[in-house]
């Protein structure tokens, strides 16, 4: 059996199920008992659709040896044959490696991620085609667990062990974990080793990760060239995703082309799963506001709001502050940025507080919510580069009351406004200013 190991090890499946099956039929009851436990275990890497051939293998391997009923690699495939039942496995101890990494496939498939990962740590000698499952069950055991970039480290580990033929696939796996961990150029790099897959649907999962690599690395023309070939393999399938529509929209988005967006937002709010509608609709009403239909997206964002399971309500009362701001309806205005502060997006709601105080001439006011939206707002994010831009402006209108700070606020949002950009002109003049007047009049070095 040693020969079946070595092929399986190699990725030649079928070949290695060929030579198991020729030891389980042999004359010899012992060994054919075991071989028939390793064909067990040969279904077992099919996960729940062999789970038939995985029990007639083990009941057949106890009748030829009822020994077998207490050898820990046959107990672990019986509690991973009764998780695919939809029974709770018994798991138990064992420092048999390969029932080790059974009882884990048992345990994660059953949503126990953490005594998964504890079956796995420490497992040593295993089969190398077992070793690089063991790897991709970590993994996924690390996804579940929400530890994007642990996980990501266990798919390259896998990856690198497993055969050509797997490694495609487990790319995808890789990728996607890298870009939830917030690296999408680890995700491309581990694509383009992978090389495309063989499989229609899993070639257009390839060139949908890529886009989504492309749209965080800002690039969203890359994006859409990789979505149009995601979308061929799709419409050769007939399998429309809701995954690609909303990616596309988002990379519209992105280039201002706001009425695309909304159709391509359309089509994926069609596609959603039941849990996804909402935030499909939620990208549509955003896509609705930036193309100016303010009625419509006032509509869809009303009902978002009304829905207290829809978890990004704060969001939806940050776009009806923005909404009916641009409507210059600015009781409305702060109506909503009080809403969308007291649900956790202070930052929008103060800079939207912001811009009604400024509107007003309340320019004291104005820069308090300024400096709160900027204090709040990640770096570099919209919300942060706005409150920058307009506290300098502010202070720079009450007569520079304090030039370290225009000359520290000015320099920090030139970091992110792009050197065309009117304010990038605007903000460089504020910062001269300021630091003629740090240096008496003299302009530093």
């Amino acid at each position: 059996m040693e020969r079946a190991e070595e092929l399986l090890a190699e990725g030649r499946y079928q070949e290695a199920f060929r030579e198991l099956a020729r030891h389980a039929e042999a004359p010899m009851p012992p060994h054919a008992a075991l071989a028939t436990l390793r064909l067990a275990e040969f279904y077992a890497l099919y996960g729940e659709s062999e789970r038939e051939n995985l029990e007639a293998a083990l009941a057949r391997a106890l009748e030829l040896d009822p020994e077998l009923g207490e050898d820990p690699l046959f107990r672990a495939l019986a509690e991973l044959a009764a998780a695919y039942r939809g029974e709770e496995p018994e798991l138990f101890e064992t420092d048999e490696p390969r029932a080790a990494y059974h009882l884990a496939q048992a345990a994660l498939y059953v949503g126990w991620p953490r005594e998964a990962l504890s079956f796995l740590e420490g497992v040593r000698g295993l089969p190398d085609f077992l070793a690089w499952r063991a790897a991709d069950l970590q993994a996924k055991a690390l996804e579940d667990l929400g530890e994007s970039r642990a996980a990501f480290d266990a798919y390259q580990e896998a990856f690198f062990k497993a055969p050509g033929a797997d490694r495609p696939f487990l790319a995808l796996d890789a990728a996607a974990a890298a870009l939830d961990a917030g690296e999408p150029e680890a995700a491309k790099e581990i694509l383009a080793a992978g090389g495309l897959p063989p499989e229609p649907d899993a070639e257009a999962s390839w060139h949908y990760l890529t886009a989504r690599a492309e749209l965080a690395l800002g690039n969203p023309r890359r994006a859409l060239d990789a979505l149009a070939e995601a979308k061929r393999r799709e419409d050769e399938l007939g399998e429309p995703s809701y995954g690609v529509a909303l990616l596309e929209g988002q990379a519209r988005m992105e280039l201002g082309r706001y009425a695309e967006a909304r159709e391509a937002f359309e089509r994926a709010r069609a596609l959603a799963p039941p849990e996804e509608e909402a935030y499909a609709r939620h990208e549509l009403a955003v896509a609705l506001l930036e193309e100016g239909r303010y009625a419509e997206a006032e509509r869809e964002l009303k009902v978002l709001f009304a829905d207290p399971a829809y978890p990004h309500r704060g969001a939806v009362a940050a776009d009806l502050a923005e909404l009916n701001y641009r409507l210059a309806d600015f009781e409305a205005t702060e109506g909503w940025a009080q809403e969308a502060i007291r649900l956790g997006q202070a930052a929008s709601g103060e800079l939207f507080l912001g811009h009604v105080a400024y509107d007003r001439m309340q320019l004291e006011e104005a820069l308090e919510h300024y400096r709160r939206a900027a204090e709040l707002a990640p770096e570099g994010s919209r919300e942060w580069l706005v409150a920058q831009q307009t506290a300098v402006e502010i202070l720079a209108q009450l007569g520079y009351p304090d030039p370290a700070e225009v000359l520290e606020r000015a320099r920090s949002a030139l970091r992110y406004t792009p050197p065309a950009d009117e304010w990038a002109s605007a903000l460089r003049l504020y910062a001269e200013r300021a630091e003629e007047l740090l240096s008496g009049g003299r302009t530093l070095n």
